[in-house]
């Protein structure tokens, strides 16, 4: 499984925030996940029988969005592929008490949301964010959204915002982060990320409060530098 799942994981690793893929009709690398509960549950019965096509849909459907939320909560794409894969290998192994209570992405987001909080602990990373200045009239990052026709000069200002962002999520607790990715970039219902993250639905919106003032302040230094 190993061998299998970390170069398809790679392999898969969107470009930018933008990339939206199909694979068999089904919408990846959006924020919302497009496949329906009954095309999930048929594919998680071919999994549990030992069919390997039908975990690799189930991976292909998810990757590209776990993988977005592992990256802004450890902030580099090493780390990010292997919490991907770690976080697939885990649920290939939990096939079999799998039940389908929760959808395989909240499965996913909340076991790799879980890995980056306890790595984010153990190793303590310390960032550098990002100094340089900002143009009046550049977009907030924060209310970024993605040009479904970006021009080339486009595209490098949403890299350049997007690695900013990444820079500045480091400054958040990893609970923080996560419940800002979870919000904002997946577009989660608060109620959803409380239940990913095991969280009390009050103790989320206080997160939510708090990193977004934590970022804004952030964004209004740089602007003054």
């Amino acid at each position: 499984m190993v061998n299998r799942c970390k170069p398809f994981v790679r392999a898969i690793r969107p470009t930018g925030e933008s990339r939206i893929s199909r694979v068999d009709g089904m919408k990846t690398g959006g924020y919302l996940l497009a496949m329906d509960i009954r095309s999930e549950q048929i594919l998680l019965a071919q999994a549990r029988e030992g069919d390997a096509q039908g975990f690799e849909q189930l991976m292909r459907a998810n990757s590209a969005a776990v993988y977005r939320h592992a990256l802004r909560m450890v902030g580099n794409t090493a780390d990010a592929e292997d919490l991907t894969q770690e976080a697939f290998i885990r649920l290939h192994r939990s096939l079999a008490g799998f039940r389908g209570e929760a959808r395989v992405a909240t499965w996913l987001y909340r076991t790799v949301s879980r890995l980056a909080i306890d790595q984010l602990r153990r190793e303590k990373l310390k960032r550098t964010f990002f100094i340089g200045g900002r143009k009046e009239d550049q977009d907030d990052p924060l209310e970024q959204v993605a040009d479904q026709s970006p021009s080339a000069q486009q595209l490098l200002l949403q890299r350049e915002q997007q690695q900013e962002l990444l820079r500045l999520l480091q400054k958040l607790s990893p609970r923080q982060r996560a419940v800002f990715s979870l919000r904002h970039f997946e577009e989660m219902a608060l109620k959803e990320i409380a239940e990913v993250l095991g969280l009390e639905l009050g103790t989320v919106k206080a997160h939510l409060h708090r990193a977004v003032s934590l970022l804004r302040g952030e964004l209004k230094l740089t602007r003054e530098l």
